[in-house]
């Protein structure tokens, strides 16, 4: 479903991801990066996505991302990031400070 959005809304402007399962999102990802030139805001939360098709996504969408709220737990290590790399070169693409988003602890 979500692969489909990238091919079929282009005008898409912002995305929240909940409960998506366990299969990584990368591709889908990259393919809404690819084609939905306005977006600008995205949210991701109870989903999996790699460190690096992260950081891919980002580079595709680069500035023009105002809103990018990602769970910490949605981030999985990779052998080209850590969690201790992802938040510098996420920065670096965005143009700006960002860190993933934790869940509080109670």
């Amino acid at each position: 479903m979500l692969g489909r959005m990238g091919l079929n809304c282009p005008r898409l402007v912002e995305l929240v991801v909940c409960a998506n399962g366990l299969e990584p999102l990368d591709e889908e990802l990259i393919r809404i990066a690819e084609r939905c030139k306005s977006l600008t805001a995205i949210g991701l939360g109870e989903c999996v996505v790699t460190c690096s098709g992260f950081v891919e996504f980002v580079k595709m969408c680069g500035g023009r991302l105002t809103q990018l709220s990602v769970m910490e737990e949605v981030l999985i290590p990779d052998s080209s990031y850590n969690m201790e790399q992802i938040h510098s070169e996420v920065s670096k693409h965005l143009g700006r400070m960002w860190f993933p988003d934790m869940m509080p602890t109670w």
